[in-house]
């Protein structure tokens, strides 16, 4: 008789060790993401995770009846990026609302790219759960945006449809990373689901997703979505650059041309308006459905410009610092090429 009550004694203090270890294990995920909060002028005002249940305090740019945005970046980014700092002022001058910057570093740092993927589904689960606590708020998500670069595209497009198909507003996103996620897809994804409107960028074939017609807008950036002039500003090459077009494209203007390189397309954009291009500020994207396909140049501002289109009247060309770049090369993404073969 001892003997059993021993043995249950055992069982229940192994349950609940188990119980606590995984609230302990989900809690690690929504501690230790934050969002960053920025006012009008792009600094940063409030920090929260979704565990401190703090009240916010609201203001006259950031309200529920208002906009929202959220930006979502990359592996080994944060952000203080440049390109990502650049990103929110533009958002807060072109968009205003309430701009938000996901700031997951604590697993965005992590030393291979492996281990963040294995990461994927929690950290999308925090952004999820961000969009739901911004809706029981009052935020109505069609007034939402979200944008996501490389890794943090299938953050932002996992975490939309998984919080309703085409509840968000728009998204738009930088280069939807392909490494360990195209293989997941039985088939062609359908990113059209994450929100009303999903604008995509494609600039590299060694990094990018080789699904690319998945979103309303499909653009095809430079040589084929392949490879840009530009490429020797990042240390992830083509893939790296295509921050720093979309930022770009907020006061010069990528406009759409045919396919004059004959790269290769399945679902080419029948026709589009006069002027029509990429990027946030395109107001007529209802419009258009298909592939795009626009040229790039190899600096700042690195679009080719029509001569007859009317030009932006701020010419600003941020500055880059080498050394702030991707710290890692394209070694760091090699060394999980057997990733498939894991899962």
């Amino acid at each position: 008789m001892r003997q059993g009550r021993t043995y249950w004694f055992v069982t229940v203090v192994f349950v609940c060790i188990c119980a606590i270890q995984s609230v302990s294990c989900a809690n690690k995920f929504e501690e230790n993401i934050f969002f960053n909060y920025y006012n009008s002028t792009g600094d940063l005002v409030h920090v929260y995770n979704l565990v401190e249940n703090q009240s916010y305090p609201y203001d006259e740019a950031c309200h529920p009846a208002g906009r929202f945005a959220i930006v979502v970046f990359g592996w080994k980014i944060d952000c203080e990026k440049y390109f990502v700092r650049d990103l929110i002022t533009n958002l807060t001058e072109y968009r205003g609302g309430c701009v938000i910057c996901m700031n997951y570093t604590s697993f965005s740092q992590a030393s291979n790219y492996l281990r963040l993927k294995r990461s994927f589904k929690d950290i999308q689960n925090v952004l999820k759960l961000k969009l739901d606590f911004l809706e029981q708020q009052g935020f109505d998500p069609n007034n939402g945006y979200l944008y996501g670069f490389s890794f943090g595209a299938n953050l932002a497009l996992g975490a939309a449809k998984d919080f309703g198909a085409k509840k968000i507003g728009e998204i738009d996103v930088c280069e939807i990373v392909g490494m360990a996620f195209d293989s997941s897809y039985s088939g062609s994804p359908n990113h059209r689901k994450a929100a009303k409107n999903v604008q995509c960028l494609h600039t590299s074939r060694q990094y990018g997703t080789k699904y690319r017609s998945s979103c309303h807008q499909d653009w095809i950036l430079g040589d084929c979505g392949d490879k840009q002039l530009a490429a020797p500003l990042s240390s992830f090459g083509s893939h790296g650059v295509c921050p720093l077009f979309y930022n770009s494209a907020f006061e010069h203007d990528f406009l759409a041309v045919e396919n004059e390189k004959n790269c290769t397309a399945d679902q080419e954009a029948e026709n589009w308006p006069n002027g029509f291009k990429m990027g946030y500020r395109e107001t007529r994207k209802s419009q258009v459905r298909g592939q795009l396909f626009a040229p790039t140049y190899g600096s700042f501002p690195f679009n080719v410009p029509d001569e007859t289109a009317q030009g932006s009247v701020r010419h600003f060309e941020p500055e880059i610092d080498l050394s702030d770049l991707e710290k890692s090369g394209s070694d760091d993404y090699a060394m999980d090429s057997d990733y498939d073969s894991e899962t």
